[in-house]
C-alpha cells in the first residue's frame, strides 16, 4: 500500500516530533529510530520519491541535532548512585 501525499506529510511530521522528543530524552536511540522510520516511509512510497524523502529526512535530523537540549528541571533524577558517578 502506497501512502498518499497527505499521509506521507503527516508521517514525516510525526517523525519530526518523535526525533525531537528522543533528542531531548533518549539521544542514544535516536538514529536507530530514525533509520527504522525512514525505511518504513520509503517502503510505502513510489520509487521516484525515495531520494526526496531521504534528503528531507537527513536535513530534518541534522536540524534537530543542531538544536540545544532543553533541560527539564521537573524530570526525575534516575541515575544510580549519582554522587559516586559525579566524583569519578
Amino acid at each position: 500500500m502506497l501512502f498518499s501525499a497527505e499521509t506521507l506529510e503527516s508521517e514525516i511530521s510525526k517523525l519530526r516530533g518523535l526525533l525531537q522528543m528522543l533528542h531531548e530524552d533518549q539521544p542514544d536511540v535516536m538514529e536507530d529510530v530514525f533509520e527504522f522510520h525512514v525505511t518504513s516511509l520509503i517502503t510505502h512510497t513510489a520509487p521516484e520519491h525515495h531520494a526526496r524523502i531521504r534528503g528531507a529526512a537527513r536535513d530534518m535530523l541534522a536540524a534537530i541535532l543542531r538544536q540545544p537540549v532543553r533541560p527539564n528541571p521537573r524530570a526525575p533524577d534516575i541515575r544510580l548512585m549519582p554522587a559516586v558517578l559525579s566524583a569519578a
